[in-house]
């Protein structure tokens, strides 16, 4: 049932572009109340802005970590529907199983990002929790800076497979033959 909502309603790249928008807006806002931090520390404007900036990373945080989830499974229903229509080279690039390339694989690093963005989340919901996380805060900030430049990358790789290989893209032709009815 659920493979054929992804596929009925197109909803992987749909769920896809709330991902990368929900992560990575949220770790820019926690990178933007890093700095405003650095910059104004002895003003309590800054503060007040500071701190909104960090709720607003924490639920962009969040709901961007649903969305990885519903961006995983969404994908995978997607890949099992389409994988013989692709040509080798799509193939290559969604599921490659040559070595280091496998780790950089469409599908595999977008199983790997979702466990990274779970993680990430709850680790910035313990940093809103506990005061002795907050000198994790660095470390966070990095590591979430290195995974929005995977899901980038792998925004990247999903670009080829439709825009170069034309994975799930119906050819002109063949949607000009179903409406003429195979004339």
């Amino acid at each position: 049932m659920f493979a054929q909502l992804v596929s009925t309603y197109h909803l992987h790249p749909i769920v896809d572009h709330f991902t990368i928008a929900l992560l990575t807006f949220g770790i820019a806002a926690e990178i933007l109340a890093a700095a405003a931090v650095l910059i104004f520390r002895n003003s309590a404007r800054v503060s007040v802005w500071s701190d909104k900036l960090r709720s607003t990373s924490l639920m962009l945080m969040i709901g961007g970590a649903v969305a990885s989830v519903l961006s995983y499974f969404s994908g995978d229903a997607e890949a099992d529907r389409l994988w013989d229509t692709m040509s080798p080279a799509a193939q290559q690039i969604l599921a490659s199983s040559n070595g280091a390339a496998a780790y950089l694989s469409h599908a595999v690093l977008g199983q790997y990002l979702m466990y990274a963005f779970l993680i990430l989340a709850a680790w910035r919901v313990m940093l809103e929790l506990s005061s002795r996380l907050a000198r994790t805060r660095v470390a966070f900030l990095v590591v979430a800076v290195i995974a929005a430049g995977a899901l980038l990358y792998q925004g990247k790789t999903g670009g080829e497979l439709v825009y170069e290989h034309g994975v799930g893209v119906a050819s002109v032709a063949t949607q000009a033959n179903r409406v003429s009815g195979g004339r």
